[in-house]
């Protein structure tokens, strides 16, 4: 089997999850046998060559691409990595809004690039089941091609240890946040203050933005002698899972995750985790986790005081190592694309 795998273009000098996610997937796929191939928009392909194009992101950054290879026959797989917080039924109120109005002026939105990636697709493969319920019942796709492959986590951070960061940066048993810091669905300017206020030591590994946001948060860190910066850990890099293992409480305070990859990698190594309650995380941290509302301030504060108050127990590491390693959603993607292979032949 032959896959070509694509997501939106500024993941490459962006990052994030999603491309975490391509990594991840494209190694373990190759080690149960699949050649995986990543997109390059400057290469001349033989597409005949491959069984499937994968594409990550379901939104106008890869609706073009989605569109050209489904036009031109190749097989298509879509991972929306698509999150609302409005009702289903509402999602699609909104897409019968957007689609009269489309036909009389070119409009669009996010969710009318997301349905029809989807309804283009031959199999649709969200990252939880609420993304799944949400996807069928806002954008009418049928049920029998949709599957929810589970993001995962790589096994190495089961066994991270402290004493690398606490040499280099001389802090433990603080909170942390890694990620973007400028980027407005991360919310890191509430979780700023809030931490400013709690007072407790706190810790973000992350480039700061070039953007206004960006700047307050800059702003509120310089002001705030409990927050350390550290402008950006590779994500392979053995000193991010030390700072993992290093860390009392890891908080993604998001509008949404789905599901946080840094929140999985920082609980498979050994933190508490405290997370947005928006976008199927619960499907991951189950009842290991602290949720918070990532629209109040004081949610985040008190979610962040409860974390910290409470014991380190290893359930969540042992729940996240048996469910959630990469190797295992790499088995279960497979099974999907001979599913999916299965009923074309």
């Amino acid at each position: 089997m032959k896959v070509l795998f694509a997501t939106f273009s500024s993941a490459t000098v962006q990052g994030g999850g999603v491309r975490v996610q391509v990594n991840a997937l494209a190694r373990e796929l190759n080690s149960l046998g699949v050649t995986v191939e990543k997109f390059d928009s400057w290469k001349d392909y033989n597409l005949k060559e491959f069984d499937l194009f994968h594409l990550f992101g379901a939104h106008v950054g890869t609706f073009h691409l989605g569109r050209a290879m489904k036009n031109l026959g190749v097989r298509l797989v879509v991972s929306p990595v698509f999150y609302s917080r409005r009702s289903a039924k509402r999602v699609a109120a909104m897409v019968g809004i957007a689609k009269r109005l489309r036909k009389r002026g070119g409009f669009w939105t996010e969710h009318m690039f997301c349905k029809e990636l989807c309804d283009m697709a031959d199999m649709v493969l969200p990252n939880t089941q609420a993304e799944a319920d949400l996807i069928m019942r806002a954008f009418s796709v049928p049920d029998a091609k949709v599957s929810v492959i589970p993001n995962g986590v790589d096994e190495r951070f089961y066994s991270a240890k402290p004493d690398e960061f606490v040499r280099e940066y001389g802090i433990k048993d603080f909170i942390l946040y890694t990620g973007h810091i400028g980027w407005g669905r991360k919310n890191t300017l509430l979780l700023l203050k809030a931490a400013k206020e709690i007072g407790h030591p706190t810790v973000l590994i992350g480039k700061v933005m070039e953007n206004d946001y960006g700047t307050r948060c800059r702003e509120l860190i310089k002001q705030s002698p409990n927050i350390t910066l550290i402008p950006g850990l590779a994500p392979g890099s053995e000193l991010l899972e030390s700072a993992y293992a290093a860390c009392d409480t890891f908080v993604l305070p998001s509008f949404y995750e789905t599901p946080g990859l840094a929140a999985l990698e920082a609980g498979l190594a050994g933190a508490k985790v405290c997370i947005t309650k928006y976008g199927g995380t619960d499907e991951y941290f189950g009842s290991y986790a602290t949720y918070l509302d990532p629209f109040s301030e004081d949610s985040i504060r008190k979610a962040l005081v409860e974390t910290v108050a409470k014991q380190k127990t290893p359930e969540l590491r042992e729940h996240i190592h048996e469910h959630f390693l990469w190797g295992e959603a790499g088995q279960q993607l497979l099974e999907a694309y001979q599913k999916l292979l299965a009923g074309h032949q």
